[in-house]
């Protein structure tokens, strides 16, 4: 199981560069990583108030793990990485806010969520440190 996570996450790692010469939004570069490794788009949704990054991205992989892409401030970078079941608290309140419909959506209150899986993965080490471009 372990050489599937391990296959998982270097094929998002390669279907995240490719989309990245892409002249697509951040929504479409996410969309396009998903087909590229039949996984599911699970959500995109912005990120208000950081220094780093302006929206982030979701993608169901098929070992059960996450992929994540952060688009930062520039809009000309971004950061990606893998993450397992432990940030599951902080990825499915985003989740189940990108299946609702939009009325409802629009509602629903979900950047303090955002922010919380964005600093979530910042104190777990897969994202640079508040304010710290990344070194890719």
């Amino acid at each position: 199981m372990a050489a599937v996570v391990e296959l998982d996450s270097v094929i998002f790692e390669m279907a995240v560069r490719a989309s990245l010469s892409l002249p697509v939004s951040f929504t479409e570069k996410a969309v396009d990583v998903a087909q590229r490794i039949a996984g599911e788009l699970m959500f995109d949704v912005r990120v208000d108030g950081d220094l780093s990054y302006q929206r982030v991205a979701g993608i169901q992989l098929t070992s059960g793990d996450v992929g994540v892409l952060a688009l930062e401030k520039s809009g000309l970078a971004v950061d990606s990485c893998t993450v397992n079941g432990a940030l599951a608290s902080f990825i499915e309140p985003l989740a189940n806010w990108s299946s609702l419909p939009l009325q409802l959506q629009a509602k629903t209150y979900i950047l303090g969520h955002s922010s919380l899986l964005v600093a979530a993965l910042r104190t777990g080490g897969f994202l640079p440190p508040r304010g710290r471009p990344s070194q890719a």
